[in-house]
């Protein structure tokens, strides 16, 4: 069977469709190892692909999506790593392929919460621009080591948030998380700019408090994410040492939340001296144990992947001593949650990072690797190169689909544009399976097509 095919229309409805009752099982593959204490795993946003591994004493590490080291992105210069101190977090300009911009979240070097800009450099994509640095903004947390958030993200509306702790120690003693005029315990927005000169960002018109501050009344959301597909914001917050919680808001109901501690722990009061109406506070949507002292919720993201069609739409995140897994998955006709928890190994984990195609890992502290995790069920298999089928780095995953397609499976085709597809072996597609080419995408046929 030979054939030259340019598409006109295929529907992707095997995706549309509701979750699978049956909930997937998850496994963690290895597929960075010898770090030095990873903290987070993000992703440029600029069509390259490539991982960047963020490490807690300062450096920075970037690999290309096959797992190969391409060097040391960024040394980040004069922080404080003692306790829970140290670089926490990056995010990449949402205009970075074209400005260069991105942003780093640490603690300096007398322990007060900082962000600070940096450019990449001019002759070299896998290497910063050291000397590029300018602070963007410095928040006080000298106090103590622990509770200092804290993740960077951009949202759909092009600003910069930050998580950031209530400030440390236990109780909340000084009660920072419910005071609006003070930076702790809160998801801040600010509204970033490219300007050569400070102040490098301003307060957007519609921030509740006419500050930095955005939402409040967190602990210490060490780990949080914004849902790729629907925006929705998901925070893992930590708890005093009875409860941690998990907490989910639409994007544009995030805008104020009181999400309740110190007057709430949890769905539990903690304490409640000056708190307000129960009306006033946002609960959260799960929340289990804490197990000892040491237990502490890592917040996870959505899967948005292609890869494993049972997982997509699930909300992975786990505990960090336990090895706890908790799979989430958020059914908004119904505005119901469906929670299975599963044990996996290791513990450890401190960040849950996408790539660029939504693809989900793991980020293990304690082993200093990278997992990629891994769901059962059937997979999508993409062709997003140009050439011959048979060549492993045209799919993502570098993944060729077997010669007999399982049912439930999905081929898509899907190669840049002025680029084509050559299937120049035999192929199957089992009952059951799908072979989808994308609107005007090119599909030729050299080898055989057995459709069943």
């Amino acid at each position: 069977m030979k054939m030259f095919l340019y598409s006109t229309t295929f529907l992707l409805t095997f995706f549309v469709s509701r979750v699978s009752a049956q909930p997937p099982t998850l496994s963690l593959t290895p597929v960075i190892q010898n770090l030095n204490q990873p903290i987070q795993l993000v992703h440029a946003g600029d069509g390259t692909g490539r991982i960047f591994i963020i490490q807690k004493a300062g450096i920075i590490k970037v690999y290309n999506k096959a797992y190969t080291l391409l060097g040391t992105f960024l040394t980040v210069t004069g922080i404080t790593t003692d306790g829970e101190r140290g670089l926490l977090s990056m995010a990449f300009h949402t205009d970075y392929a074209n400005n260069g911009f991105f942003y780093v979240y640490y603690t300096n070097s007398i322990g007060d919460l900082e962000i600070a800009r940096y450019k990449i450099s001019v002759n070299n994509s896998n290497m910063a621009d050291a000397a590029s640095k300018v602070t963007v903004i410095t928040i006080p947390h000298q106090a103590n080591t622990n509770h200092n958030g804290g993740t960077l993200h951009f949202g759909k509306d092009g600003y910069l948030y930050l998580s950031t702790g209530d400030g440390g120690g236990g109780g909340d003693v000084p009660n920072n998380a419910q005071n609006t005029s003070i930076l702790l315990g809160k998801m801040l927005r600010l509204a970033v700019n490219t300007s050569a000169t400070a102040p490098y960002y301003t307060i957007p018109l519609n921030n509740p408090f006419a500050n930095e501050v955005y939402a409040y009344g967190l602990r210490n959301p060490f780990r949080w994410s914004f849902d790729r597909e629907t925006n929705d914001m998901w925070i893992g917050d930590v708890g005093q040492g009875a409860f941690e919680e998990i907490d989910h808001r639409k994007f544009d109901s995030i805008n104020g939340v009181n999400f309740g501690w110190r007057c709430y722990e949890g769905n539990n009061t903690y304490n409640t001296t000056g708190c307000g109406s129960i009306s006033n506070y946002t609960f959260p949507i799960y929340t289990y144990p804490t197990v000892d002292p040491f237990s502490s919720v890592t917040g996870g993201a959505v899967y948005r992947g292609n890869t494993y069609i049972r997982l997509r739409g699930y909300y992975i995140s786990c505990d960090f001593t336990t090895a706890n897994f908790y799979i989430i998955y958020y059914d908004s006709t119904a505005h119901s949650y469906t929670t299975t928890i599963q044990m996996l190994t290791p513990a450890g984990i401190a960040n849950f990072g996408e790539t660029e195609d939504g693809e989900l890992y793991a980020v293990c502290l304690n082993n200093n690797t990278i997992y990629r995790v891994v769901s059962t069920g059937p997979l999508q298999y993409t062709f997003t190169g140009n050439g011959n089928w048979d060549v492993a780095a045209n799919w993502t995953n570098n993944s060729i689909p077997p010669a007999s397609l399982p049912a439930g499976s999905v081929i898509m085709i899907n190669p840049p544009t002025n680029a084509e597809c050559v299937l120049n072996i035999s192929q199957t597609i089992l009952p059951g399976s799908q072979i989808i080419v994308s609107n005007n995408k090119r599909f030729r046929i050299v080898g055989d097509l057995n459709v069943q």
